[in-house]
């Protein structure tokens, strides 16, 4: 006997996905309506009269002159790219002018008037910043440090200057904990979100990948029933046996269409099988009624059952075959052997019934294969899978 070969198979190429991108274009929206709002509402405070509080108001109004201009275009890259994703320098230059337009805050609003959000528009504006940086920056520690900073120039410039204002320092604390406290939120609800999203596109890519196997095997299973020229060439006899195979293969396919389910009784399922290889000779064997398995392992271990006696009889046609089962505890093993030419495993290929259906499809359940072969030895193959649901 050759070598053992186990074929446990490999990842099938994969579609693009499209939950992701779309969850960050529904971010970057949602951070660029924050800032819009944010920006409107200081326009509105600045023209309503708040720069009658400022001792600056050249400074005040062109601060904020300089902010919208700046998130004009930070919204037009943001746009273009379509993602709040990856941290890049628009995001770090509106994390230094926010700082910039709070550490200011002294040359342009009076000590008293820094704790009127009305006047001092560069709180609610800069908060955004900080929601900004948890929405794009992906380590948590430099979320902390960013949103920190400006937690902190906001509090040497509100909270210091308040020496005998135990009521507006207490205010200004639990102005600067903002910072933090909504660049976190925004952190952890990102990365839920866009964690939904990757298992989203995870399980779409495999929905896909699993129908593409699903009509190969089909294909492959039907291949046989395609060659017409074998049915014209063949004696009545062997039609009649070829009409009957092809008529198994039918209702086969028909349960399939139709959603319909042959019974889960280990006996059954050998039963549908040999139906669909009426001219192979097959030693008999003895198997008990009453082994139950999950619908998906029957119906793994039935394809894997035809692409086994496929082979042989497109390659060792007129081949003896022995069939054994051995009922374990926790698997059910069934050995499909012949005495036909065989093959040398390591100068042949691994088609798609090796690779896959013997391969792939059964660890996807729990189970595996073997293939052994040597030329002029036969081809022993053994098929494991699990008796109870993986």
């Amino acid at each position: 006997m050759g070598v053992a070969v186990r074929t446990d198979g490999v990842t099938s190429g994969s579609r693009l996905s499209e939950t992701t991108p779309r969850v960050e274009f529904t971010l970057m929206w949602a951070f660029l309506g924050l800032r819009s709002f944010d920006l409107a509402q200081a326009g509105i405070a600045l023209a309503s009269g708040s720069l009658s509080k400022s001792i600056n108001p050249a400074l005040d109004a062109g601060l904020l002159a300089v902010v919208g201009a700046e998130s004009l275009l930070m919204g037009l890259w943001l746009f273009r790219h379509r993602s709040l994703r990856p941290y890049s320098w628009p995001a770090a230059a509106d994390f230094g002018l926010a700082l910039l337009v709070v550490a200011s805050a002294p040359a342009y609003i009076a000590p008293v008037a820094r704790l009127d959000v009305w006047t001092m528009w560069a709180y609610p504006v800069t908060l955004s910043s900080a929601v900004l940086a948890g929405a794009t920056i992906i380590s948590l520690g430099r979320v902390v440090a960013v949103s920190g900073a400006l937690a902190l120039t906001y509090l040497v410039v509100v909270a210091f200057p308040l020496a005998n204002d135990t009521s507006g320092r207490a205010t200004a604390l639990v102005n600067a904990v903002a910072y933090p406290g909504f660049a976190l939120l925004i952190f952890f609800v990102g990365r839920f979100v866009r964690n939904l999203a990757s298992a989203a596109d995870s399980a779409r890519k495999r929905v896909v990948e699993l129908e593409k196997d699903r009509s190969r095997a089909l294909v492959h299973d039907l291949l046989v029933y395609l060659r017409i020229d074998r049915f014209a060439e063949a004696d009545d006899q062997t039609r009649g046996v070829m009409v009957a195979q092809a008529q198994a293969k039918y209702e086969q396919m028909r349960r399939y269409v139709d959603g319909g389910h042959s019974e889960g009784d280990l006996r059954a399922c050998f039963d549908d099988v040999l139906q669909l290889h009426p001219r192979l000779s097959i030693n008999n064997f003895h198997i008990e009624r009453g082994v139950e398995l999950a619908d998906e392992v029957r119906e793994q271990l039935e394809r894997a059952l035809d692409t086994a006696l496929s082979n042989v009889e497109q390659h060792a046609p007129g081949a003896d075959v022995a069939m054994s089962i051995r009922l374990g505890t926790d698997y059910v093993t069934v050995t499909v052997s012949d005495n036909g030419p065989g093959f040398d495993e390591t100068a042949t290929p691994q088609g798609f019934g090796i690779s896959e259906v013997l391969g792939r499809h059964l660890k996807d359940i729990g189970g595996w294969s073997t293939v052994r072969s040597r030329p002029g030895q036969g081809t022993e193959v053994h098929i494991t899978v699990p008796r109870r649901e993986s």
